[in-house]
């Protein structure tokens, strides 16, 4: 018989417990094992450092290149107002003028009431011009007539304003009643003697040259000559200085500082100028505007002389003759001849006095003729102008000397002619 050996209760409670705590151990280092064996690494968040763009200097603004036209040894130009400048018509003159041989034009800035027809840089002209510009492209149309070989000369009319007077009404000519005073046509005039009109001259020429244009023309740069002259009463102007006095300072007001700045200056003035020098109560005289001036261009239109000059029942039919008159007389008002006075003692004691005139030279003749490029006509009042008649004209101011010729149609519509030598 064999002897069974039984163990007692509390050592199996305790070899139970030894079990369970050993495989709760090795189950633990399994799934330590384990998880270290599944871990996905994780990249590391790069640190992203903020790098200001790099910024390119814009190059340093400058103005459009300005292409100048050179003075022709003979201007021979036409009038343009600026609604031809704005449309297609212009570009029918530049055909037309590069077929004929004309090489210059006369461009309105400003409407007959004296706004500005294009849009200006400078802000303080601003208030005088179209809130829509009739030269849209004032820049463009420039240059065009640039590349076209084109003389370009800027018209601006000064003492004849409804504009400027409307913005400064104390520089405006007056009446009793404090109004301004108007002219035949409606329009206000300015003071010529208003400090204010010759530097808004300045501004607008020098505006004028900075665009492009190759030379600044001053239009309607006198007193008011139509209408009611007695009942104007002058803010400015004292009625006691010559008018030629006061009209001779604002050329040299305007036409001075301009010169100095090598900006082109030309004025025009009444025909009838070149046979007086009284000022003809309008205050032009030729002596007063060439001495700030590169040209002076009085209007010789043979119709504007009375019937009757120089014997001529109607000077329009004339156009030669009147011209040639006109301009011959000029010269003598710029240079008249030389007076010599000298004596001779006679043989009883007494003395004998004579005077000898010398004329001019021919090189002093043709100096003076220089800045005289007129305004002639291609319009039908007095008569019927044909191409002949306009050569007729064109003739004689050649043969005067004159430095070249502006041929003027209210309505930009041009009898053909020959208009070369």
């Amino acid at each position: 018989m064999f002897t069974v050996y039984l163990p007692s209760r509390k050592f199996m409670i305790i070899a139970v417990l030894c079990v369970a705590i050993v495989s709760i151990l090795f189950a633990s280092i399994h799934i330590v094992r384990s998880n270290r064996a599944h871990v996905v690494p994780v990249a590391a968040t790069p640190v992203v450092t903020e790098v200001p763009p790099v910024l390119t200097p814009e190059p340093p603004s400058t103005p459009p290149q300005i292409i100048r036209v050179p003075l022709p040894l003979e201007v021979r130009g036409i009038y343009w107002t600026a609604l031809t400048a704005a449309t297609k018509r212009g570009d029918e003159l530049i055909d037309y003028m590069q077929k004929t041989g004309l090489n210059a034009v006369v461009i309105d800035l400003k409407m007959d009431d004296g706004e500005l027809a294009f849009a200006p840089h400078d802000k303080t002209l601003e208030p005088y011009a179209m809130k829509k510009p009739a030269i849209k492209n004032i820049d463009g149309l420039l240059e065009k007539l640039a590349n076209d070989h084109i003389y370009r000369i800027a018209r601006i009319q000064v003492m004849k304003d409804n504009t400027f007077t409307g913005e400064h009404p104390d520089s405006g000519m007056k009446v009793a009643s404090g109004g301004l005073w108007r002219d035949k046509t409606g329009a206000a005039w300015v003071d010529p003697s208003a400090p204010d009109v010759a530097s808004y001259a300045l501004a607008l020429a020098r505006e004028a040259y900075a665009r492009g244009f190759d030379e600044v023309q001053f239009d309607y740069v006198r007193f008011a000559s139509d209408g009611k002259i007695s009942s104007i009463t002058f803010p400015f102007y004292n009625g006691t200085d010559l008018k030629v006095d006061v009209m001779k300072r604002f050329f040299a007001s305007v036409g001075g500082p301009l010169r100095k700045e090598h900006i082109p200056v030309s004025f025009d003035v009444f025909g009838l100028v070149c046979m007086t020098n009284d000022g003809l109560g309008i205050g032009q005289r030729l002596d007063g505007v060439l001495a700030s001036a590169d040209f002076v261009s009085p209007m010789v239109y043979p119709s504007h002389y009375a019937h009757g000059f120089q014997g001529f029942q109607n000077p329009a039919d004339h156009p030669y003759d009147v011209i040639k008159i006109s301009l011959d007389h000029a010269l003598g008002l710029l240079l008249p001849p030389n007076i010599e006075i000298s004596s001779v003692k006679n043989a009883d004691g007494s003395e004998t006095t004579s005077k000898k005139t010398i004329p001019p030279t021919k090189e002093g003749l043709a100096a003076a003729a220089k800045p005289l490029r007129p305004w002639i006509q291609d319009f039908d009042i007095g008569a019927v102008y044909t191409g002949p008649m306009i050569e007729a004209e064109i003739k004689a101011v050649r043969d005067a000397g004159g430095s070249g010729f502006l041929i003027w149609n209210a309505r930009n519509v041009y009898e053909p002619a020959n208009y070369v030598k």
